[in-house]
C-alpha cells in the first residue's frame, strides 16, 4: 500500500477538522468522489483528479444542458445529451474537493463481436437504383470549351449518407448536352443559377420522408450554403428517438466548402475565379465503396488525435529530389492530451520564434516556441491557450520538448484491468503530449536539427474518369492507381437509354447527352488548405504570418473555415494504404521570394526590401499542377531550386529572414460513439437492456466501457476516492458491478440511480418517443423493481425521485437523476456540520435556493406520505417537496437490508473515514520494531483522534485495545500488530414522538 496516495490533500472542511483537534501524526485524507460520465472534452477514460469546479470547466467542459438547437452535430459535436455527470460534478465541487472524474467515450472489449462507433448500410443496386450507404458529390470544371469536350478537373464536394430500404440520390437539373433530367443514377448534371450564385440541386427520396429537392451552393454567408439547407444531424435518422414528422433518411456528412473555392472554381473559368463563379462545371454524384472499404465505416474504438510528424530541415543535398514525406527526419508529434474528437474541432499547434544555435559549438541546439491556439483564430489576431517558449531537442537540456510538456501517456492493461503509465516525463500541459522519435527521445539526431515543416496526413487517393472506351470500367475510390482504377463517362445514345452498369454493387455509369463519349475527368479528394502567401489576409508585418495550415475560408477572408473539422476527421475503416495517400506537407525549405507576381523567378531579398513570399508547395494560384498531390510529389520551391535554403545552400537563410513560423492540425481523433444517438450511452439500446443471457462486453461495446471506467477506479492503492457514481444509468448490470467495486474496495459509497423513474427523451423506445406523460415513472414502479434485486449492501445508496435544475449558464431548465443531486447533499451537508451527521432533513439535504450546489426548482413526482413510507421501506431515500419548507432531502439509508448501525449513510460515511484515517497512522509505524513502544505510539495517535470525533459527536464512545491480549507471541512471530477498535456510532434522529397532553385548569406543572 502507497503512502504517497495520501499526500493529496484537499482545502476543504477535513483539514480544518485535524487542525482543530490538534492531532499528531499525517494530515487529513484528501478524498472525493468519483464521478463517471460524458463530458464535453478531456482525458479519455482516465481518472483525473480536480480540485476546483472551475479547473474541472477549464479540462472538461462546462455542463451540456442537452438541445438539438445546434443540429450541426456532425460538424460541431453532440451537444443534444444532458451530460449528468458533468452536473453531478458541479454539484460537489460547490461545497467540496477533491473530485476524480472518468470521461466516457467509446471504447470495445479486445474480443469485441461488435464494435463501437457507427455504420450506415452497404450501397445496394446499380445506381438508378441505389438504396443505402454513403454519396459523394464531385463537382467537375471542364474549362471554357463549349460544348463540352476534352479534360476536366474535379474535386469531392460533399458526402451524404443514406439509410433505408429505397432511398435514392441524385442531382436534379439540365442533363449535360441534352435535356433536362432527375438523376437517380450518376448523371453529369450542370449547376443551374439563382441570384449570382451557381447552384446545383439535388434530389432525395425515400420512404421515410417526403421527396426533398432544393438548391444549394457553397458560399457560407448564403442561405441557400449546402449546411443551411440540408439535414446534418444524424440524430433525426433514429426512429428510437425522432418522432415521424421530424425523422429524415439521409445526413449531409463531410462538405469542403473551401476546396470548392480553392479548386473547382479556379478550374471553372481562367479570367473569373470569383466565389461565385461556376460557369463550365458540371456535378455527378457517385457511391463511395468498394468492396468491403465502404464510406460509412466507422466501427471502431475511440482515438486521440495528434498532429502530423513534425521534419526538421534539409540539412542534405536533396534540392533536385525533395519531398517533406520522405526526404527529411520526423522528430515529434503533437497528441491531445488524451481528448477525442474535440481537440481537433477547436486547437491547433503553431511553431513561433524557430532560431538556430547562436553558437554550434557552445551548444548546437537551437530554439523554438510552441503554442497550443484556438482554430477559429486568424494570424492578425492569435488566441493562444497555452504557450511553451525556449524549447529545444536536447535531451539533457532542461527546455528539452519532451521533459517542458510531457509525454506520460496511458495502456489498458486487460489482463490486470488497470491503467499502466507509458512515457518518461509527467504531462505539464493542460491541452497536449509529446510523441517522441526514437532517435530524439535517445539524442541521436543531428543536433541542428529544428521542427521546420511536418508531412502530410492520411486522404482518400483520387482517381480518373477516362473517355475512350465503349465497355464500362468500374472506379474505386478506394483503392489502385490513377490510370488503372476509373471509370466512364459515357452518353446516353441515340435511342435514349441508359447504359446498364456493370458491377452494380460498387458504382456505376456516368453519363450525359451527346452519341459519344466527350469527357475525361480527373477527381480528387480534399487535403489540407494552406497558406500560400504571406500577403494573404491583412498582416501588418508579413513575417507574422503563419505558414502550414490555413483555417480562413480563403486567402481573401479571415472568416473562420468549418470544413477544415471535416477534413481532420477520421477516415473510414477498412481503407489500406494503397487505398490511401499522405497530402501534400509543408516545409520552410520550400518558402520562396516573389518578385512582380512571377513566383518561378529566384530572387534572394533583405532587410527593408523584402518582397512577398508564398509555399510553393501549393504552386501559382493559377497553375493547379501541384495542386494534385496524386500525380507524383508535389514540386516545391526546394526541388525546383527556388527556395531560400536551394539558393543559399543554407537552413539558416529563411530564419535569418524572419520565416520562422507554421501551423499544423490536430487530425484522426474519434469519440467511438454512435452518432444515431442522442446519448451513446442510453439504457433502452446502447447498453442491451435488461436481458443479462444476452449481454455481454463483446457484443455491447457501451456496456464494456462503462465496466471498464469502473475498472479504472477499483484498485484502492491508486485511486483514492470515498463515493462512486454514474449518473443517470439505470442498468441492473453497471449498477450491479459499481456496487460491487465499493464493497470490494470496502471505502466507498456507491450511489446508484434505479428502474423505473423518469425516461430522458433520449431513450426513446422501439416504438419512437414516448410522450412527456409516459416518460415520468412513478414510485410504484421503482419500488416493484428495486424489490427484485434483493439489495444487502451498506456501500450503496440511492435516492428518488428525478429533479429540475435551471441551469442559469445556459439560460435552461434540466432534468436531472436523483444521483446528481445527491453527490451536491453529500458534499453540502459535510460542508456545514461534519461528515457523519445525516446528510438529510431541512438543515442538511434541503435543495432549493442552489444550497446543494444546484438550483433545484421540482421534482418529477411530489411524493405523498405513503409513497414516502413506501419508498424508505425498501431503503430508497424519498426526495420531497413541502410547500413551506421546498425541496428536501428526506432520508438517508444506505441498501442494507439486514438492520444494525450500517444501514445509515452517515454511520457508512463515518466508517469510511475513520478507515482511511487510521489507515494513514498505520502506515506511519508500518515496518517499525514490533515492541510495547511502537504499540504505545499507534495508540496515542488514534486515541487522540478518536476522542475528536466523539467530541464532535461522530461517536458516543469508543475503545482502542492494543496489548499482548490482541498481539500475542505467536502473532509477533508471525509479524503482525493486531489491535481491536470498538466503536458506537452516533445515530442520527430520524423519528421524533411527541404527546400534546391537554390538561384541566387546576393542574399545576
Amino acid at each position: 500500500m502507497s503512502v504517497d496516495r495520501f499526500r493529496f490533500v484537499s482545502p476543504g472542511v477535513f483539514i480544518n477538522e485535524i487542525d482543530e483537534s490538534q492531532i499528531p501524526g499525517p494530515p487529513a485524507l484528501g478524498a472525493g468522489p468519483v464521478i463517471i460520465g460524458v463530458a464535453e472534452k478531456g482525458p479519455a477514460l482516465v481518472p483525473v483528479t480536480v480540485s476546483t469546479y472551475k479547473d474541472f470547466v477549464d479540462l472538461f467542459g462546462a455542463p451540456q444542458p442537452g438541445s438539438t438547437r445546434n443540429s450541426d452535430s456532425w460538424r460541431n459535436g453532440n451537444r443534444a445529451n444532458p451530460m449528468y455527470g458533468a452536473y453531478a460534478a458541479q454539484a460537489y465541487l460547490a461545497n467540496a474537493a477533491p473530485l476524480t472524474y472518468v470521461r466516457l467515450v467509446g471504447d470495445q472489449d479486445p474480443a469485441a463481436t461488435v464494435a463501437a462507433g457507427w455504420e450506415f448500410p452497404e450501397i445496394s443496386g446499380g445506381p438508378a437504383t441505389t438504396t443505402g450507404g454513403t454519396y459523394g458529390l464531385f463537382i467537375i470544371g471542364t474549362g471554357s470549351v463549349e460544348p463540352l469536350g476534352g479534360a476536366g478537373e474535379g474535386m469531392l464536394a460533399a458526402v451524404f449518407y443514406l439509410t433505408g430500404t429505397a432511398t435514392t440520390i441524385g442531382l436534379s437539373g439540365a442533363l449535360a448536352g441534352t435535356t433536362n433530367h432527375t438523376a437517380a443514377c450518376a448523371a453529369l448534371i450542370e449547376p443551374v443559377s439563382v441570384g449570382s450564385n451557381k447552384e446545383f440541386k439535388i434530389r432525395i427520396e425515400g420512404p421515410d420522408q417526403d421527396t426533398l429537392e432544393t438548391s444549394f451552393n457553397f458560399n457560407p454567408k448564403s442561405g441557400r450554403y449546402i449546411r443551411k439547407v440540408f439535414n446534418t444531424n444524424p440524430q433525426l435518422l433514429n426512429p428510437a428517438i425522432t418522432a415521424d414528422a421530424n425523422k429524415k433518411n439521409y445526413f449531409l456528412g463531410e462538405s469542403y466548402e473551401r476546396s470548392v473555392v480553392d479548386f473547382v472554381q479556379q478550374l471553372s473559368a481562367a479570367d473569373d475565379i470569383s466565389r461565385d463563379n461556376f460557369d463550365d462545371t458540371y456535378g455527378v454524384i457517385l457511391g463511395l465503396q468498394s468492396g468491403s472499404a465502404k464510406g460509412s465505416d466507422f466501427r471502431r474504438a475511440y482515438a486521440t488525435p495528434a498532429t502530423p510528424w513534425i521534419v526538421g530541415q534539409d540539412l542534405g543535398d536533396n534540392s533536385g529530389s525533395f519531398d517533406i514525406n520522405s526526404s527529411v527526419e520526423p522528430l515529434f508529434r503533437v497528441h491531445s492530451r488524451e481528448d477525442v474528437e474535440y481537440a481537433q474541432r477547436n486547437y491547433k499547434i503553431s511553431f513561433s520564434d524557430i532560431k538556430q544555435s547562436p553558437n554550434s559549438n557552445f551548444n548546437p541546439y537551437g530554439t523554438f516556441s510552441l503554442l497550443v491556439r484556438s482554430i477559429q483564430d486568424t494570424d492578425e489576431n492569435p488566441a493562444i491557450l497555452e504557450q511553451f517558449d525556449n524549447l529545444n531537442l536536447n535531451p539533457a537540456s532542461s527546455g528539452f520538448i519532451g521533459k517542458r510538456i510531457g509525454t506520460r501517456t496511458y495502456s489498458w492493461d486487460t489482463v490486470n484491468t488497470k491503467w499502466d503509465v507509458d512515457g518518461q516525463y509527467d504531462v505539464r500541459s493542460k491541452y497536449i503530449r509529446i510523441e517522441l522519435s526514437d532517435l530524439v527521445e535517445a539524442g541521436g539526431q543531428e543536433a541542428a536539427l529544428l521542427p521546420f515543416g511536418f508531412r502530410g496526413i492520411p486522404v482518400h487517393r483520387g482517381f480518373n474518369a477516362v473517355s475512350g472506351s465503349t465497355t464500362l470500367v468500374n472506379y474505386d475510390l478506394y483503392a489502385g492507381t490513377p490510370d488503372t482504377n476509373c471509370f466512364s463517362i459515357f452518353a446516353d445514345g441515340a435511342s435514349g437509354t441508359v447504359p446498364n452498369p456493370v458491377n452494380e454493387g460498387e458504382g456505376g455509369a456516368v453519363y450525359f447527352g451527346g452519341s459519344s463519349l466527350i469527357v475525361t475527368a480527373s477527381l480528387l479528394t480534399p487535403s489540407l488548405p494552406q497558406r500560400a502567401r504571406a500577403d494573404d489576409g491583412r498582416l501588418m508585418r508579413l513575417t507574422n504570418a503563419f505558414f502550414g495550415l490555413s483555417t480562413n475560408q480563403g486567402s481573401d477572408t479571415l472568416l473562420f473555415d468549418g470544413s477544415i473539422r471535416d477534413l481532420v476527421t477520421v477516415l473510414p475503416e477498412g481503407l489500406t494504404s494503397g487505398r490511401t495517400i499522405l497530402s501534400p506537407g509543408f516545409s520552410l525549405d520550400d518558402l520562396c521570394p516573389a518578385t512582380s507576381g512571377d513566383h518561378t523567378s529566384v530572387a534572394i531579398h533583405s532587410g527593408s526590401d523584402l518582397g512577398t513570399y508564398f509555399n510553393t508547395i501549393l504552386g501559382d494560384s493559377d497553375d493547379i499542377s501541384n495542386l494534385d498531390p496524386w500525380r507524383g510529389t508535389p514540386s516545391g520551391g526546394r526541388r525546383s531550386g527556388n527556395s531560400f535554403t536551394a539558393v543559399s545552400a543554407s537552413y539558416t537563410e529563411v530564419l535569418d529572414l524572419g520565416w520562422d513560423r507554421f501551423t499544423v492540425p490536430l487530425y484522426g481523433g474519434f469519440n467511438g460513439f454512435d452518432i444515431l444517438e442522442r446519448n451513446p450511452f442510453n439504457n433502452t439500446r446502447a447498453l442491451g437492456g435488461p436481458d443479462e443471457s444476452t449481454k455481454t462486453t463483446a457484443a455491447f461495446p457501451m456496456y464494456y466501457t462503462l465496466r471498464k471506467a469502473i475498472d479504472s477506479v477499483s484498485d484502492v492503492d491508486q485511486i483514492n476516492i470515498n463515493m462512486a457514481a454514474v449518473p443517470g444509468i439505470t442498468d441492473i448490470q453497471v449498477t450491479d458491478y459499481l456496487l460491487a467495486m465499493a464493497e470490494d474496495r470496502k471505502d466507498v459509497l456507491a450511489v446508484v440511480d434505479l428502474e423505473g423513474g423518469f425516461l430522458p427523451v433520449t431513450e426513446g423506445s422501439a416504438t419512437g418517443p414516448v410522450s412527456f406523460n409516459d416518460r415520468r415513472g412513478s414510485s410504484t414502479d421503482t419500488v416493484t423493481g428495486i424489490d427484485a434485486r434483493d439489495f444487502n449492501t451498506s456501500y450503496g445508496c440511492t435516492y428518488y425521485p428525478w429533479v429540475q435544475i435551471n441551469d442559469t449558464a445556459a439560460a435552461t431548465r434540466v432534468w436531472v437523476p436523483p444521483s446528481t443531486i445527491a453527490m451536491g447533499v453529500l458534499a453540502a451537508s459535510a460542508a456545514r456540520a461534519e461528515l457523519w451527521f445525516a446528510p438529510a432533513g431541512f438543515n442538511r439535504g434541503g435543495l432549493s435556493r442552489g444550497s446543494a450546489g444546484l438550483n433545484v426548482i421540482n421534482v418529477i413526482e411530489k411524493l405523498t406520505a405513503d409513497q414516502r413510507d413506501d419508498l424508505y421501506e425498501v431503503n430508497i431515500n424519498p426526495i420531497a417537496s413541502f410547500p413551506a419548507e421546498g425541496i428536501v432531502v428526506f432520508g438517508q439509508k444506505t441498501l442494507q437490508a439486514t438492520p444494525s448501525a450500517l444501514d445509515r449513510i452517515n454511520v457508512r460515511r463515518l466508517m469510511i473515514y475513520l478507515r482511511k484515517q487510521i489507515t494513514i497512522i498505520a502506515n506511519g509505524i508500518l515496518f517499525d520494531p514490533n515492541t510495547q513502544i511502537t504499540w504505545n505510539r499507534f495508540t496515542n495517535q488514534v486515541v487522540p483522534f478518536l476522542t475528536s470525533i466523539k467530541q464532535r459527536f461522530g461517536l458516543s464512545d469508543f475503545r482502542v485495545v492494543l496489548d499482548e491480549s490482541t498481539t500475542t507471541a505467536d502473532l509477533i512471530d508471525r509479524n503482525i500488530m493486531y489491535a481491536k477498535i470498538l466503536l458506537k456510532p452516533t445515530r442520527a434522529i430520524e423519528f421524533i414522538a411527541l404527546d400534546f397532553v391537554i390538561t384541566r385548569t387546576g393542574v399545576e406543572f
